[in-house]
């Protein structure tokens, strides 16, 4: 098949990608651009507006298929860039066709890929959001994502479904990925409804099961299939009611921390039939971090796989336990006030802060880097890499590397701050630090920084 655009070129389609409400995506030949052909109830003129409204949002091209051309025949549609060697996120998931589950499951990718890409997509999803878009209908088959296992990239397609308001007679939804009240046409899509449909996908990804059909709905008749996806059956994990509690997947507990489990209980019971209740994306991007920072990768030579450390302080797999276990902690360097006894004035000096705003575990199979948004850089993306952190094994004696990313510069200092005419070590190339431990002081630990010390800042501290 040829599909034309309004200038009159011809470009061959490759292979189908997807179909959704609103029409059918196919790559084209080369694997650089996707066309969109809209359903017939799109005529030349609407067409031309979305596509218009498309562009003039200013959405960034390399993870959004933001249209560039619009497509005349044979429907009504638009071309937009395709990042290549992606695959929809649809295959992350489980189906009968997968084989042995964890051969399948480390092959494609994880917990560890599974995580990266959930937060890369929430990210994208908050974006929107924060402009006031809703995306309407988000499914797998909508999300693409990096085939090699040690890239993360994600692109959104299907951006004509994106609603500044949205009406009912409009509603939007794939199958099984909607939320209660869009497939009841109770009320329109809504950034919210965009939050259920996430979690219904990030749940689904993690666990290998949707979170609406349990046993009892998938043993049931029918209809129970229906009402539990129109929100009238307890979700699988309800903390008050277990008629729908699932047998299939993995246990919750084996790949989902306590505090993301949580949030999906939020979502799923409070938030089930109440929008407002629901978790935002921004709340998803900080969950989802916090539970990438906890995962472990098992040492064990025939398990292998990453688990969440601190549900079981083993490996949740296997049982296999790790050696040493070293918490990466973000804090804050603050000038702090005290009252001077001697000579009764307040006096202000910097210290730092004893709250952890996040904390990082790794081990001697587990290395981690840490992304700008951990220090609150605003000049760069926040899901940037700006320092790798990993154990090393010299001379029987372990030792931390640190190794800045991205031309980022460190500052090394004691966590007592600096003595009169002392500097800090500046950290540029690759560093070999010991492993410290719970006995050493704040004068013998250290901290990383990227400003001086005389300013408020974000630090990173290693215990």
């Amino acid at each position: 098949m040829n599909v034309i655009d309004s200038d009159n070129v011809s470009y061959i389609v490759h292979e189908k990608l997807g179909e959704g409400s609103q029409g059918v995506t196919y790559l084209l030949e080369g694997n650089k651009h996707i066309v969109k052909l809209f359903n017939g109830s799109f005529d030349s003129t609407a067409a031309k507006s979305k596509i218009n409204f498309l562009i003039n949002l200013g959405l960034d091209k390399k993870v959004f298929a933001v249209p560039l051309k619009q497509i005349t025949q044979p429907r009504n549609g638009y071309i937009s860039e395709f990042a290549s060697g992606m695959i929809p996120l649809s295959d992350l998931k489980l189906n009968s066709q997968k084989g042995k589950l964890a051969e399948w499951y480390i092959s494609s990718g994880g917990l560890l890929k599974r995580y990266n890409v959930l937060i890369r997509l929430s990210a994208l999803l908050r974006a929107l959001h924060s402009k006031g878009l809703a995306y309407c209908d988000l499914s797998p088959n909508n999300v693409f994502i990096s085939r090699q296992l040690e890239f993360n990239n994600v692109f959104l397609i299907d951006l004509d479904n994106l609603r500044y308001k949205t009406s009912i007679i409009d509603n939007i939804y794939t199958p099984f990925y909607g939320a209660p009240e869009v497939i009841s046409m109770n009320a329109p899509n809504t950034t919210m409804s965009d939050c259920f449909s996430f979690s219904i996908l990030a749940y689904e990804l993690l666990t290998l099961n949707h979170p609406l059909i349990g046993d009892y709905v998938s043993d049931g008749e029918p209809e129970l299939e229906e009402e539990a996806l129109s929100g009238k059956i307890p979700w699988v994990e309800n903390s008050d009611d277990n008629i729908n509690q699932r047998t299939t997947g993995f246990p919750s507990e084996k790949v989902i921390p306590l505090k993301l489990l949580n949030l999906f209980r939020r979502n799923f019971e409070n938030g089930l039939n109440s929008p407002l209740e629901r978790p935002t994306m921004a709340e998803w991007f900080d969950a989802l971090n916090l539970a990438l920072n906890e995962l472990l990768k098992c040492s064990h030579d025939q398990c292998g796989l990453h688990y969440p450390y601190n549900n079981s302080n083993v490996c949740t797999f296997c049982g296999n336990q790790p050696h040493q276990v070293t918490r990466i902690q973000m804090r804050r360097w603050e000038e702090i006030e005290s009252y001077d006894k001697i000579s009764n004035r307040v006096k202000t000096e910097f210290n730092l802060e004893p709250y952890v705003y996040d904390e990082i575990l790794i081990d001697e199979n587990t290395p981690k880097d840490v992304a700008a948004f951990n220090f609150l850089l605003t000049d760069i993306e926040p899901l940037t890499p700006v320092i790798k952190i990993e154990y090393l094994k010299e001379n029987d004696e372990n030792r931390i590397v640190l190794t800045p990313l991205n031309g980022i510069k460190f500052n090394i200092s004691p966590r007592s701050g600096l003595p009169q005419g002392r500097k800090s070590i500046l950290l540029e190339t690759p560093k070999k630090i010991r492993v410290v431990d719970s006995s050493q002081s704040d004068k013998q630990k250290s901290m990383l920084h990227l400003k001086e010390l005389t300013l408020p800042q974000r630090v990173l501290t290693i215990d």
